[in-house]
């Protein structure tokens, strides 16, 4: 980099207190440039740090989760044999839901219903049962909101 001749020149021309007062306000100048860089370092070392301690808390849950997760996978699912049409009519009947069996969507290892008007708790509830008590598990699901309020129809389809 090539400096200025002029600035050269008014160095060499100076007297003796004036380099050491040049020299002084240069020191001031690079010390107030490196303390205002020096500030956002240190918040920005701050920040880290606390952005490391909350990234090990999630690290903690999320190791405890997939622990809890894993422990889960590891239960064998109770082992429902039996007949999948009267799993799904019997629970149907215990919630209450009149289902009727569509012939042309029943196919082998798969029961289709229609649920024509029913309240939504009442079906996610039934679905929740089959799921749990008999092994039941909806493979297609259609819901259509009905004109009152918290009624639905419902077309599902079910296989173990």
């Amino acid at each position: 980099m090539r400096w200025p001749r002029a600035l050269f020149v008014t160095w060499d021309a100076s007297s003796p207190m004036r380099r050491m007062s040049i020299a002084v306000v240069a020191i001031a100048v690079a010390a107030v440039v490196l303390l205002f860089a020096v500030r956002p370092l240190s918040t920005a070392i701050d920040r880290a740090q606390s952005d490391v301690a909350r990234m090990r808390s999630v690290l903690e849950v999320s190791q405890a989760r997939i622990a809890d997760s894993a422990s889960l996978a590891r239960t064998a699912p109770p082992l429902h044999a039996g007949d999948l049409r009267a799993a799904v009519d019997r629970v149907m009947v215990r919630h209450e839901l009149r289902a009727a069996p569509v012939a042309s969507a029943t196919t082998a290892g798969r029961y289709a219903v229609v649920v024509d008007d029913a309240r939504f708790d009442a079906v996610v509830a039934a679905l929740d049962a089959l799921g749990r008590e008999e092994g039941v598990h909806v493979v297609e699901a259609t819901l259509a909101a009905r004109v009152e309020p918290g009624r639905v129809r419902a077309d599902l389809t079910f296989t173990r």
